[in-house]
């Protein structure tokens, strides 16, 4: 367990690796669920679908995370029609570069893409369709609450499945130097971001402290 972070930590810049702690965290959910995974058995993926499957990855991150209509990322790749509901009037998962993260081979979730999607499509038969791009929000809702429901023997994949959209949300990690100019999910949040070089004319409003203890360090 300790070779992964080792690598990642020295391909990356300190800056990076501190803003992609939370991407690691992802990669820790897709570990667990590789197992499960192995254990699945799934037909082979027809090449002239990969961009029908993107698009149901991209639907399912907005079901965890919903986001507005949107034709491209935050960084410009462009977005199905079809795959946002557009429940919320602001940036969702996908909007927020979730596609890119779920192919991040730092994450490593393109081991479980197939049986997490075998998966999802057989339960989208119990709401008619299974084609989960094609389900409303409400159904799209109760598919993935019948995915990670405790009872689910294949629950981890789930979660690793939807670690993903909260991480590309929460910590912009497909950002090089995520900010709430570039990075909707920490606009929506309120975040500022990362500052390089500190944000100016920030101040606490308190004097720091001049005094010192019997020893000489500062109180």
């Amino acid at each position: 367990m300790s070779g992964p972070p080792q690598t990642v930590a020295g391909e990356l810049s300190r800056r990076d690796f501190v803003q992609r702690v939370g991407a690691l965290g992802a990669g820790a959910f897709v570990l667990a669920a590789l197992p499960i995974a192995e254990r699945m058995v799934v037909p082979d993926r027809a090449r002239a679908d990969v961009s029908l499957t993107d698009a149901t990855l991209q639907a399912f991150a907005d079901t965890i995370i919903p986001g507005r209509k949107a034709a491209k990322t935050d960084l410009g790749d462009q977005i199905h029609p079809l795959a946002i509901a557009g429940v919320d009037s602001q940036p969702g998962a996908v909007e927020a570069d979730v596609l890119r993260l779920y192919h991040d081979p730092l994450i490593g979730f393109d081991a479980l893409e197939n049986p997490f999607l075998f998966d999802l499509s057989t339960r989208s038969l119990s709401q008619g369709n299974p084609s989960f791009l094609m389900l409303s929000f409400a159904q799209r809702t109760k598919v993935c609450l019948s995915g990670l429901d405790f009872g689910n023997g294949s629950r981890q994949l789930w979660e690793a499945a939807a670690a993903v959209p909260f991480t590309a949300f929460c910590a912009a990690a497909e950002h090089p130097i995520g900010t709430s100019k570039n990075a909707s999910g920490y606009r929506v949040m309120g975040y500022p971001g990362a500052a390089p070089n500190g944000y100016y004319g920030f101040s606490y409003g308190r004097k720091l402290s001049s005094e010192r203890t019997s020893k000489g360090y500062l109180a």
